[in-house]
């Protein structure tokens, strides 16, 4: 009997289809591995993670305070040039921080006192568009030239962008996110160790999705807890839909982002509160603009110049903020209160900070340690299988172009210092950790310079926070010298993060000692008193009064 070529065709399909499901069911955890770079499978929500996935924050900028910033950048010379002889087409967000663009351009279309067109002869167009995965088409499409993101979220659109062999590169810093993105809770949840056991809503894969994982990998939970918690996340569309759930309380906790945020908390009164937000973990969010390969090949010096009116943009705000507020509510069709709160919940950065972002003062580049952590995340959670470096996904030529325009700039943080222990003080990291000294003595050990190294992580990242080191001993001993010992022990693990990390203000700490009058075991036991011998770390709000 001779086969139809329909015949063969279905036949063939069908042998296809065995081989592939024979592969994928005895091979699979092979082919997961390939895929995903990991050997555990992934399941809707993922593998846990953990804080070693965090480790490379560790290396996160100066602490607030830091008067450094555009020194020693140097100075280059755009390789080539090229300007556009179209309109600059540039999309954003209904989001103020993108308020120095649409100041400095008199609206979102090049308005008659566009200083982007009299300055530098340059039309830009910013062109509203709501939704991540919409933004993405139409800049691979061509249809717009740069987008918004965070780092974060670049880190997976650029292996997105890597897959389908496209380029673009972040081209400029926008603001740090400052109480803008964060927790609301039920009031009786104090720390982060305290959503065990709760529903939590929030959006996957997003810039909040990022901000619950790292609190958690910062907090004081086991590994164990801290699963159940990702299991007990309920995501969202958006994150206004995640604050719906909470303001009709069919969650404890909701992570959204602001104004979200504060309605959700006026929604419930008394019984809400934020929880914890970007105001006191200072520095992992932060927002970026990303430019087509092809149009910075094309026009470097417009890119530079787009920059450039960027900067200025920020100095226009701060000179007429009310005018700004007006003129970006406009834009954004918000009212001034809302553009003012947006902007109270974020730092826009200007020459210096950018400059220090991405590394060109010196030291490891913070948009490389957020970008490159952010990729371990998301892929861990395969949601991206391309590996993609920071390193490759930005383009600094157009900041440090910039230099002698901005000698001397500085970044400008607030000062935080430690105050006095009082009723008031609300930890929301809350850790116990195992610091060994030799017997007797204050004198750190060979061992425990791991879990130290962490605690300068926490600092850094919680920029807006202090840190009270309780140090507790056991019962062996008169209780002054045991007391006077855990004061002297809690004291060198403050030196000791204060020498290995100079950025943290050791005006930050809380150094008690409790001696031997905190047990959480017998001491009559060898294992009791080795649990009595420990550190509590309490990561303390700044802002609580």
């Amino acid at each position: 009997m001779r086969l139809t070529p329909f015949a063969k065709a279905f036949v063939t399909i069908v042998i296809l289809a065995v081989i592939g499901y024979a592969a994928w069911h005895y091979k699979g955890h092979d082919l997961r591995k390939w895929a995903t770079g990991s050997d555990k499978t992934t399941t809707a929500t993922g593998t846990a993670d953990n804080s070693a996935d965090f480790n490379a924050l560790k290396n996160a900028p100066s602490d607030p305070g830091r008067d450094a910033g555009s020194n020693g950048v140097q100075a280059v010379g755009l390789t080539g040039s090229g300007r556009l002889n179209r309109p600059l087409v540039v999309a954003i967000n209904t989001w103020a921080g993108h308020s120095p663009g649409i100041v400095f351009n008199d609206g979102l279309e090049a308005g008659p006192a566009s200083q982007y067109r009299k300055r530098f002869n340059l039309d830009v167009k910013f062109v509203l568009i709501e939704d991540p995965a919409a933004k993405l088409a139409a800049f691979r499409k061509g249809d717009v030239d740069i987008m918004w993101n965070t780092v974060d979220n670049w880190a997976r659109e650029a292996s997105i962008l890597a897959e389908n062999n496209q380029k673009a590169r972040s081209i400029v810093m926008q603001d740090w996110s400052r109480g803008g993105d964060g927790i609301v809770s039920l009031s009786s949840i104090t720390s982060i160790e305290g959503l065990k056991g709760h529903k939590i809503s929030c959006t996957q894969f997003t810039p909040s999705h990022f901000l619950i994982l790292y609190l958690l990998s910062q907090s004081g939970l086991s590994p164990a807890d801290r699963a159940d918690v990702e299991k007990n996340i309920i995501f969202t569309q958006d994150a206004p839909a995640a604050a719906a759930m909470f303001k009709a309380k069919q969650v404890d906790a909701a992570v959204t982002w602001e104004p979200d945020l504060s309605a959700a908390v006026t929604a419930r009164g008394d019984e809400a509160h934020v929880l914890v937000s970007t105001s006191a973990a200072t520095n992992i969010i932060a927002d970026t603009l990303c430019a087509r390969q092809d149009v910075i090949d094309k026009a470097p010096e417009t890119m530079r110049d787009f920059v450039h009116g960027w900067f200025e943009g920020i100095e226009m705000i701060k000179k007429d903020p009310a005018g700004a507020y007006n003129l970006v509510g406009h834009a954004l069709k918000l009212d001034t209160d809302t553009v003012s709160g947006m902007l109270s919940g974020l730092k826009l950065t200007p020459y210096a900070d950018n400059a220090q972002f991405y590394g060109l003062t010196g030291g490891k580049a913070h948009y490389e340690t957020l970008f490159d952590t952010a990729f371990v995340i998301w892929r861990k959670k395969g949601l991206v299988t391309r590996p993609v470096e920071a390193k490759d996904w930005a383009d600094t030529r157009f900041i440090q172009a910039l230099a002698a325009e901005y000698p001397g700039a500085t970044v400008n943080e607030p000062k935080v210092a430690a105050k006095a222990p009082s009723a008031s003080d609300r930890a929301i990291i809350n850790k116990q950790i195992q610091i060994h000294f030799t017997p007797g003595s204050d004198e750190i050990m060979a061992g425990s310079e791991f879990v130290l190294d962490a605690l300068g992580e926490t600092m850094t990242s919680f920029g807006n926070t202090y840190l009270r080191v309780e140090g507790n001993t056991d019962a062996t001993g008169s209780q002054i010298q045991n007391l006077t010992l855990s004061e002297r022990r809690a004291l060198a693990v403050k030196n000791y993060v204060t020498k290995n990390f100079p950025n943290v203000d050791p005006n930050r700490f809380q150094t008690i000692g409790h001696g031997s009058k905190n047990p959480i075991a017998e001491n009559q036991t060898e294992a009791g008193r080795q649990l009595n011998r420990r550190t509590d770390i309490k990561v303390v709000l700044a802002t609580e009064k």
